[in-house]
């Protein structure tokens, strides 16, 4: 996976224990056209640039996920993000990790991490979001 950014309040709310990742329902969503900004706070922030739910794609809840201090960082986990095998989607140019749940997003759900592509899709493939080494990672040392 790329490069992984916390937003701001997606960091302060994963800090301050009002997001329980392990524990919490997050989702991802693909974005195309998207602008990232740090100060974003609410999936209404990046709705507009979501792929259309029409057709193969759909919003997916992650799976497995964890937080576990590995060596000197603390990790956030989950399994690969499958966007379904096989598919037809985008292009998109980046995911982006919510709190809340995937089947009925709210426009207040909490933005916590956005990850750019390259203009991926897939036509009758799989699409997928590989995390062999997490999710995303703060160094404590």
């Amino acid at each position: 996976m790329a490069t992984v950014t916390a937003y701001n309040s997606g960091l302060l709310t994963l800090t301050n224990g009002g997001t329980a990742f392990a524990t919490d329902a997050c989702y991802a969503i693909l974005v195309d056209g998207y602008t990232f900004s740090a100060a974003h706070t609410e999936y209404s922030n990046v709705s507009g640039a979501e792929l259309s739910t029409a057709g193969d794609y759909d919003r997916v809840a992650l799976a497995d996920k964890s937080v576990a201090v590995v060596s000197d960082k603390v990790v956030y986990d989950c399994d690969n993000i499958s966007f379904g095998d096989p598919v037809s989607i985008g292009p998109a140019d980046g995911v982006v990790i919510l709190k809340g749940t995937a089947g009925s997003p709210a426009s207040a759900d909490p933005v916590l991490f956005y990850a750019p592509l390259t203009d991926v899709q897939s036509t009758d493939a799989v699409f997928a979001i590989n995390t062999p080494n997490g999710l995303y990672e703060i160094s404590i040392a």
